[in-house]
C-alpha cells in the first residue's frame, strides 16, 4: 500500500520528463522560492473517486512549519478574534486579541452577522495581539443591511462552494457573488428572504449529501497528507496544500464540502477518468509560471503566480507556505442532470 501512494516519487523529481520542463542538463533555471522548494518536498497519491468528485491526496515529507495556527472558527469559540462592520460591503476589521496565538483565515470562509453575512476573500493571517487589520470581504447575504458598524460576527458554518470561491478570488464584481449565491439557491430551491448563501449550504438535503462525501474519503488521511488536488467530473479544477497535517485536519471538511457542493447532481454519469500523472502535472505547471509578492492584509505576504494554464497564490509567514491554492481558472458549471420521474405505481385492477 505505501508502495503505491508514492509511485512516481517527488513532483521536483518528474519535471524533467515533462515538455517544456528544463531538466538537469539545462542552463536555464526554474524559480527558487517558497513555492518551488515546497513542492519539491510533495507527493502525489493515487485518485479517490466519489459521484463526480476525485481527490489526490498529497503528502509532505517534512512539515513546512510546525506552528500550531488557529483557525478562524477556534478562534471564535475561543473568544480571541473580534470581528466587526467596517460600513462597507467589501471590507470587515478583524482584531486577534491573544497575546500567543497566530490566527488564520482562509480565502472562502463566511462569517456570520454584522450588518451583512461575508466571504473572507483573500486568506488572512493575524499575529498575536494584531490590532485592527482591514480585510478584504464579498457580501453572501444580498438581502440583508441592519445594524451599525459595532455590529458584530460570529463564525459562519461553511467554507463557500468552490465555484463562489474563483469568483471571489478572480475579483470579480460583488454582483456576480450575488447572482452565483441566487443560481445555487435556484438549484438546491432553497429559499431565503435575505438571498444569504448559508441557508444553501446548511439546509438538510445539502448537509447530508456533503456527508456522505466526506466519509467517502476518511480512509485516506494518513499521517503526512497537508491537502489534494481536486477533481470535479472529468477536469482537475484546484489543489490546496497547508504547511503542516494539523492545519490542514483541521480545514479538510470545509474544503471537502466546498468542492463537493458542486457536484451534487451534476457529475455522477462521468466515469472518471483521471491519473495520478495527471495530478503530479497539474502541480508541476507551478514551475512555469511568473511569481509576484504582493501584500498581505495581515501578517506575511502572498507569492501569487499565473502562467502555464494556472493561477494562485500562496500565503508565506516566516519564510514557509502557509497555503497553497492552485486553479486553471473559473468555469461555468454544466446543470445538475436530472433525475428520472419516479412512477407512481397504479392500483391492480379488481
Amino acid at each position: 500500500m505505501k508502495r503505491e501512494r508514492m509511485i512516481g516519487s517527488l513532483l521536483l523529481a518528474s519535471l524533467a520528463l515533462m515538455p517544456g520542463m528544463a531538466s538537469a542538463q539545462d542552463d536555464v533555471r526554474q524559480p527558487d522560492n517558497e513555492v518551488t522548494r515546497f513542492l519539491a518536498r510533495l507527493s502525489v497519491h493515487a485518485p479517490q473517486h466519489f459521484r463526480g468528485l476525485t481527490i489526490f491526496a498529497l503528502e509532505l515529507n517534512r512539515a513546512e512549519d510546525e506552528a500550531d495556527y488557529t483557525t478562524l472558527d477556534e478562534a471564535f469559540r475561543g473568544g480571541i478574534i473580534r470581528v466587526s462592520d467596517s460600513g462597507v460591503v467589501r471590507q470587515v476589521v478583524m482584531e486577534n486579541v491573544s497575546h500567543r496565538e497566530w490566527v488564520f483565515a482562509m480565502a472562502g470562509e463566511v462569517i456570520s452577522g454584522g450588518k451583512q453575512n461575508r466571504m473572507v476573500r483573500e486568506d488572512v493571517l493575524l499575529p498575536p495581539n494584531s490590532g485592527p487589520v482591514t480585510v478584504p470581504t464579498y457580501c453572501v447575504e444580498q438581502g440583508r443591511w441592519v445594524g451599525d458598524d459595532r455590529a458584530k460576527f460570529e463564525a459562519g458554518k461553511t467554507l463557500s462552494n468552490y465555484a463562489l470561491r474563483q469568483k471571489a478570488m478572480a475579483g470579480a464584481p460583488q454582483a456576480e457573488v450575488w447572482r452565483q449565491v441566487d443560481a445555487e439557491q435556484k438549484r438546491f430551491r432553497v429559499d431565503s428572504s435575505t438571498q444569504d448563501y448559508e441557508a444553501v449550504a446548511s439546509s438538510p438535503a445539502v448537509v447530508r449529501e456533503l456527508r456522505e462525501y466526506r466519509s467517502a474519503f476518511d480512509r485516506i488521511w494518513v499521517p503526512r497528507i497537508v491537502g489534494f488536488v481536486v477533481a470535479q467530473g472529468d477536469r482537475i479544477v484546484a489543489a490546496d496544500a497547508f504547511c503542516n497535517a494539523r492545519l490542514f485536519s483541521r480545514l479538510r471538511d470545509k474544503l471537502i464540502d466546498s468542492y463537493a457542493f458542486d457536484c451534487v447532481g451534476r457529475f455522477e454519469r462521468i466515469r472518471p477518468g483521471l491519473r495520478q500523472e495527471d495530478a503530479r502535472n497539474f502541480m508541476a505547471r507551478v514551475y512555469d509560471a511568473r511569481f509576484q509578492r504582493q501584500q498581505s492584509p495581515g501578517a506575511g505576504q502572498s507569492l501569487a503566480f499565473t502562467g502555464n494554464g494556472l493561477e494562485g497564490a500562496s500565503l508565506i509567514n516566516r519564510g514557509a507556505v502557509l497555503h497553497l491554492h492552485a486553479t486553471p481558472g473559473y468555469r461555468i458549471l454544466p446543470p445538475p442532470v436530472p433525475e428520472p420521474p419516479i412512477p407512481i405505481p397504479r392500483p391492480e385492477p379488481r
